[in-house]
């Protein structure tokens, strides 16, 4: 499979993950802290996967927008980090008026990232990416499994 298309099944899983997640404010902390665990699991692992893809066409700095990746992977490390926040943030004072800010703001990044990959690197990747370095991607993305 094109690493796009596995990147791009990612996001849809994503996508309905973090709805479902949303509707959990409503199901109590216990539920909540499930659906966040699980959440910032598939998050992490998709995340370890962009980075291959990143990597290989970063490499050279074949792309134009410089600034993208960068932005991009910025991106990562503050989802990442929010999520483990509101995780904390959870167990010791359930859903507060502070929370569901930070929420909102990891959402505010988290799903205009997937969008940005979608209309503006992964089609610079279709260009620039080498039919070997998109075999190379697929084998390491799904060694990350």
């Amino acid at each position: 499979m094109d690493p796009h298309e596995q990147l791009l099944s990612d996001h849809r899983a994503l996508r309905t993950r973090a709805a479902d997640l949303r509707a959990a404010i409503e199901n109590g902390p216990r539920v909540l802290a499930l659906k966040l665990d699980s959440f910032q699991k598939v998050v992490q692992k998709h995340f370890r996967r962009e980075d291959i893809y990143y990597r290989i066409l970063d490499d050279e700095k074949r792309l134009p927008d410089r600034g993208l990746v960068h932005q991009l992977r910025n991106d990562h490390a503050a989802v990442v980090f929010t999520l483990e926040s509101l995780a904390i943030r959870l167990r010791k004072s359930g859903v507060s008026a502070d929370w569901r800010v930070r929420f909102d703001n990891l959402m505010s990044v988290f799903l205009p990232h997937l969008n940005q990959e979608e209309q503006a690197l992964f089609p610079a990747g279709r260009k620039t990416l080498s039919v070997g370095e998109l075999k190379t991607i697929t084998a390491q993305m799904n060694s990350c499994e």
